[in-house]
């Protein structure tokens, strides 16, 4: 019996050694914890590695491709002024041709059995015009007539026996005869004019040489309202290159270095579709959606556009790592711009074919663009 109670006295006692060996323990930890996260409070904050400022990129990739530059623009015509047509003949109509409108080199109507021809001078014609005489209705005349075909001296302010002849194939072409003397010297009679103030005006407003009527020159025949003589790109820089302009079902040439186009004859052709007849003033000055694009694809290089500085219209410059100009600016044509990219070719005869890597970062801000 004693010796059971000694074993129980002695398991009792190696009891509470070990419960208080495990609290020593937990003392311990806590300790350790208390002091590891004291020095923490009291240590200054350091960035992860991961989250430190990164170096500085300062060179990017580039490459040749073809670019066309297609792309929707808009275009702001310019009207004329409603204008009146001032016949020049007396007479009785005896023939209208003015239902196809009126076209610069084209019949509009006869007076008489003679037919009165539309033509577009610079300068408007007030008298009958001889070989041999001079003035600037004479060299807006030569100029015309050399503009739409007809044999003329261009940049003559001389009724030249050259002007003479593509007088009278102009009316024998419309079904008139000129006044030739026996020298051979030719005379326009203004009579047989009709002065447009553009090439081609369409079917005339208000027209009363209609056939049977009576007509006294100086006397209106009627009104043209008023039509395109200017398209201009809106917003738009010019380019060295020349570009194609696609105006609803019309195209033509957008010369390097301009954003207008001036051509009578085109705008004259825009002017008459449906969807610009339909158009009011005010959706004329709101513009027309154009497509625009090269008149010829070119290779262009393909660089950051960050890669472009000291920008000035259309040129810039790159500093390529490689090739030609490597580690110096080398001036370039800007001809257009994709998803952040800036599309370039080599200006004053630099060739950048070979450049597949360029400078880009701060350092560019140093340098000049010449």
């Amino acid at each position: 019996m004693a010796r059971k109670r000694k074993q129980a006295a002695q398991a009792a006692s190696g009891a509470r050694g070990r419960v208080s060996a495990t609290w020593l323990l937990v003392a311990a930890v806590t300790s350790a914890a208390l002091a590891v996260g004291g020095c923490a409070l009291w240590l200054p904050d350091r960035e992860p590695a991961l989250l430190g400022a990164a170096g500085e990129v300062t060179s990017a990739p580039a490459g040749v491709q073809e670019y066309s530059g297609s792309t929707q623009m808009t275009m702001v015509p310019t009207l004329s002024t409603e204008r009146e047509l001032v016949g020049n003949a007396t007479g009785t109509v005896t023939a209208d041709w003015s239902g196809d409108g009126l076209t610069s080199g084209r019949r509009a109507y006869g007076v008489d059995g003679r037919p009165v021809v539309a033509l577009a001078t610079a300068s408007p014609m007030y008298r009958d015009l001889k070989t041999g005489d001079k003035g600037d209705d004479v060299l807006a005349l030569n100029n015309e007539l050399s503009r739409i075909g007809y044999t003329a001296s261009a940049g003559s302010n001389t009724f030249t026996w050259y002007t003479g002849r593509g007088v009278a194939q102009l009316l024998k072409d419309n079904g008139g005869t000129a006044d030739v003397a026996d020298d051979g010297a030719v005379t326009l009679r203004l009579s047989d004019i009709l002065w447009l103030p553009s090439a081609s005006m369409g079917v005339p407003g208000e027209w009363s040489a209609v056939a049977g009527s009576p007509v006294t020159a100086g006397s209106p025949v009627g009104k043209v309202t008023g039509t395109i003589t200017k398209l201009s790109l809106k917003n738009a820089q010019p380019m060295d290159i020349d570009r194609t302009v696609t105006i609803i079902d019309q195209s033509t040439t957008l010369k390097a270095g301009t954003t207008e186009i001036t051509d009578a004859e085109f705008c004259a052709k825009v002017a008459a579709t449906p969807a610009v007849k339909a158009m009011n003033a005010e959706m004329m000055a709101a513009g027309i959606d154009v497509q625009v694009q090269l008149a010829k694809p070119v290779q262009a290089l393909r660089v950051p556009a960050a890669a472009v500085f000291g920008i000035s219209g259309s040129t810039g410059c790159i500093v390529p790592l490689n090739g030609a100009g490597k580690g110096k600016p080398v001036k370039v044509g800007v001809v257009g711009s994709e998803l952040g990219a800036s599309l370039v070719s080599g200006a004053d005869g630099a060739d950048v074919s070979s450049v597949t890597r360029v400078e880009i970062g701060s350092r560019l801000d140093s340098l000049q663009c010449r």
